[in-house]
Formats: C-alpha cells, structure tokens, sequence
C-alpha cells in the first residue's frame, strides 16, 4: 500500500437409490436391513427402527436417517417402535415411522428433530454439516468442512475470515491465465468521480481491495499527512459508490463479517462493522507510542491480525520505527513480529496459515509461524522480479503469489516453489497497489492503482483460479 509520489410402498431398489444419495452407511442394523450410516440423512442417531421386517433388526444403523418406512423384509413386523434415537439431526428426538413398510434404512422422511439438519455442525451428509450456520462468523459450518456429502463437504472451508478456498489439490496443473502475461481492464468510475479526487484530476491513491458478500470494498484517499480517506463499493456489475466517508482506512481486510481497517487516521487498527459501520479502534499504540500509519493486514482464522505499520501516510519522525505486528484474538496490545524494517508494506498469510508473507523496501519474505508464534527471521522468496520493492499482495486457491511491484504497472505472479508463473498487467496509471479476488464465482482479480487524470482506480481480469478475497 506504498504511495509512490510519496463465496405406501417402494420398491427396494428405488430405495436403495435413496438412501445411497445420504451418504456411506456404516453400523447399520444387524440383519439385511442394515443401511444408513454413520453419515447418512441429517441425524445425529437414525430412525430406522429397533425390530423392523423379516431378518430381525431394522436397518439405519446407530446414525441412519430416520423416516416414514423403516425395517427391511417386506410389511410384516416393519419397525413398531422405529423412532430414531434420542438426538436425530440437531433437534429434539429423531423421526421415525409407526411401522416400516419396506426398504431399508427409512428412506421417508428422514432428518427429523425440531431444529433439523445443518445448525451447529452436525448436519446432514457429512462429519460437519450440510452447510449449517456453523460457528464462524462468514463460513459455512465449522472450519475443515460445511456442505453435505462428505467430511468435508462442499462449500468451502468455512472459516471466520469469511470465503475460503475449496483444497489446493482442486487445482493440481492449473494455471491462472495461459501464456506469460495476460491484461487487466479499468473499471468505469472506480472510483467515482466526483469532489474528493477533482473529478479524477488529482492524484488519488486506490488501495486496500477486499471483497465480502456480493461486492468490492476499497480505500482512497488524497496525498496529505495522515491524509483523509473513504471506503468504496464496487458491486459485481461494477456499479461503484462510497460507501464510508471520512473512513481514514489503507489497507482493508475481514473477519467474515465486518471489515477491519489499516487505518492511518486513527493511527491504529480500526474495525467497521457491518451493516451499521459502526467504528471501533481495535488497538492504536505500542508500548505506549502511536503506530506511525498502520499499511495493510492479514487475519488469521482465528481473528489473529498481522499487519504492517510503515510511515507513508505519515510525516512525523516515528518514535517506534517501523515493523510488521501481530495482534491476538480479542487482545488489546500488539507485539512486534519478524526482522523486516525496511519500509514494511504488503502482508498475507498462505492457505494452511502456517506461513506468513510480507513485502516492502527488501522484497518479499516469507516467515514460518508455529502454534501462533511467527519466526522473527525469515527467507527471502520469488523470484528477482519481486526482489525490489514491493506493494500489497494476494494469494489464489493454487497457492499462487500476486505481488504489486511498487512503481510499475506489473503484478507478478510467484508459484509455491518460489519461481515466476507470469505477470497482470495494467494499461495506465501510476503503480499498482494491491490485489484481490472476487466475483460472483471467486475467479476476478482487482488490482487498485494509484494516480490522477481518471487513471486512477480499480482494474480487473477474470482468471482459471478462484482466489482469496484479499
């Protein structure tokens, strides 16, 4: 974030069929019966039916789907006491039928229980839930698995920093854009045009992209000291508007639900919640010292924020020099992390969190973090073309590195290995800034750029990978 100038009867095989599609049965009923599963329907303890049809007990297992039919063996002595367990599906009491006509397993109705599948993760389907609400804030379900089907599910990770990418492996031999180099395009008023920028006549400097929901949140803001600020809104149609006046913000992250702010006009870490962007300054000083102009920041799944703290923005001598942080979950007071001090600006976390990354004036490094302690010696990476001073950064689902090259139009792209994959480019403006992904399928890079004479803004490139949402 340099400034350069500066998301009835049914017939047993038809049955079959049923209950093959809620999942893989396991310690089903002891007899022919004997679907279900541990994962199948959206119980927690199955319906089935504890004497159901002729081969003495009912099928469903200790976990199968409930429902209005239940033993197997035909109509005879099906089930009449099928109710299915003590805590079917997240609600009060399993379903169950009276009396299980065929097939196996209870194919009817299923899910039962008051509250029914998804809730806190024990949905349908699979170990964590069909989707579910889950207990993050922005995900779908618990973190390591939403969607039905599966232990993991479809839909994401789920974790607390809203969308997540689906596994790497996904994307084994993919690669983002064919060829070397592949273009970005500028988006028609982004930002607006309006007094702020002098109609996009003054220098502007576009920074900070994230994307939440259904659009892209981005900061401008003008050249002078602990300049002022807003955050702006960019739908997926492109239709932009401000969004936050006055915001004082740089870089822009998410919890999953609000978005987080390195906010050089409360010098500090500034959160905005959302809808009703109401502004909370997080933390502010260290050691007792103002922060100089908190740049950009990464947070972890945990809430953990890691951000850098440079002095662009910011006029005054520092007091404290200059530093990457690191600032707990809930806590109040930051501690400095990794040996980068010169002009430190970009920062963002891999997908298994177990490695942070940052840029500035010595290039990129790379950090290793273990049990929430980040290594205060790092490794430099990339390739040369990212040995040079460097902007904000974002990651596609891949693994892959996008880095802003301060003073140049260029995006260069890192693979996991370190070596170069290819470049973004953008056709005007004065530097790119940063980089993130978005769009209604994940896959739109926005790159911001600084500069005046309405070249300023956000630019975009639709690409193979899905990507981070900044």
């Amino acid at each position: 974030m340099h400034n350069s100038r500066f998301r009835h009867v049914i017939s047993a095989a038809t049955l079959a069929l049923a209950v093959a599609s809620l999942g893989t049965g396991c310690g089903g009923g002891s007899s022919s019966g004997g679907s279900g599963g541990t994962s199948a329907g959206s119980g927690g303890h199955g319906s089935g039916g504890t004497s159901a049809g002729s081969g003495g007990t009912a099928s469903g297992g200790t976990t199968g789907s409930g429902g209005k039919v239940g033993g197997s063996g035909g109509s005879a002595s099906g089930g009449t006491t099928a109710s299915g367990g003590a805590t079917a599906s997240g609600g009060k009491t399993g379903s169950g039928g009276s009396s299980g006509a065929v097939g196996s397993g209870g194919a009817g109705t299923g899910s039962g229980g008051a509250v029914g599948s998804g809730g806190a993760g024990t949905a349908s389907g699979g170990k964590t839930g069909s989707g579910g609400s889950g207990t993050s804030s922005g995900g779908s379900g618990q973190a390591g698995g939403t969607g039905s089907g599966g232990s993991t599910g479809s839909g994401g990770t789920g974790t607390s920093t809203g969308w997540q990418c689906p596994a790497a492996s996904t994307f084994a031999g993919m690669v983002p854009f064919s060829g070397t180099t592949t273009a970005a395009t500028h988006v028609t008023d982004a930002p607006p045009m309006d007094t702020f920028n002098n109609m996009g006549n003054n220098f502007t400097n576009v920074e900070g992209p994230v994307w939440i929901g259904d659009a892209l949140y981005y900061s401008e803001m003008t050249t002078a000291n602990l300049p002022p600020a807003r955050i702006l809104k960019l739908t997926a149609d492109d239709t932009s508007s401000v969004f936050i006046d006055m915001s004082g913000s740089n870089g822009l992250a998410t919890d999953g639900t609000n978005i987080l702010s390195a906010n050089h006009g409360a010098q500090g870490i500034v959160k905005f919640s959302l809808p009703d962007k109401t502004k909370t300054t997080l933390v502010s000083t260290y050691d007792g010292s103002p922060f100089n102009c908190p740049n950009d920041l990464a947070v972890a799944s945990d809430g953990t924020i890691y951000f850098s703290d440079p002095t662009f923005q910011n006029n005054a001598q520092s007091t404290i020099g200059t530093h990457f942080y690191q600032l707990p979950a809930g806590g109040s007071a930051a501690k400095q992390i990794t040996d980068y001090s010169d002009r430190p600006n970009g920062v963002t976390l891999s997908l298994d969190e177990q490695t942070l990354f940052v840029s500035g004036g010595q290039g990129v490094k790379k950090y290793a973090i273990s049990n929430g302690s980040v290594s205060m010696t790092g490794t430099v990476y990339g390739p040369t073309d990212v040995a040079v001073a460097t902007d904000g950064m974002g990651l596609d689902c891949a693994g892959n590195l996008y880095v802003a090259v301060v003073n140049s139009l260029n995006v260069v792209v890192v693979k996991p290995d370190g070596t170069k994959l290819g470049t973004v480019t953008v056709p005007t403006g004065n530097a790119v800034t940063n980089v993130a992904f978005g769009g209604t399928d994940h896959q739109t890079i926005y790159i911001t750029v600084q500069g005046q004479n309405k070249q300023q803004g956000v630019y975009k490139a639709h690409l193979n990978i899905p990507g981070k949402p900044y």
